[in-house]
């Protein structure tokens, strides 16, 4: 747990002019993209930011609207799976603007080849 919270921490203090975002999907709603400079992968972890952009203004539960939204992910390559362990709302596109961290540490799930979240695998574990 060491190792995670001390990686976050290095890739949140990152200046966001050291952001290059990737798109890698594209749904109606947004355009998902993964910034390749703050990607990290040590043996068989990985780990990624993973930015949605909306198309439209979404409200949380709260009410609040946010416009995109940040994924801090660790990936397990050798057996496809990963969580979340950060998620990030911003007022305004590309991660812009005011932010409000939602949820920390999600549970492993199975990451399919044929799923958006496949592809990002790919992407990340390649």
């Amino acid at each position: 747990m060491k190792k995670i919270a001390a990686l976050l921490l290095l890739l949140t203090t990152l200046p966001a002019s050291s952001q290059v975002w990737l798109p890698y999907a594209q749904t109606d709603s947004a355009t998902l993209y993964f910034d390749s400079l703050r990607t990290r992968k040590m043996g068989d972890t990985a780990f990624v930011w993973d930015l949605h952009d909306l198309q439209a203004e979404a409200k949380d539960g709260s009410g609040r609207a946010y416009r995109s939204v940040m994924h801090a992910t660790e990936y397990q390559c050798r057996i496809r799976q990963r969580r979340v362990l950060s998620i990030l709302l911003h007022t305004g596109p590309m991660a812009t603007g005011a932010a409000v961290e939602v949820v920390t540490a999600g549970d492993w799930e199975a990451t399919p080849a044929d799923s958006i979240a496949g592809r990002l695998f790919e992407h990340i574990c390649e």
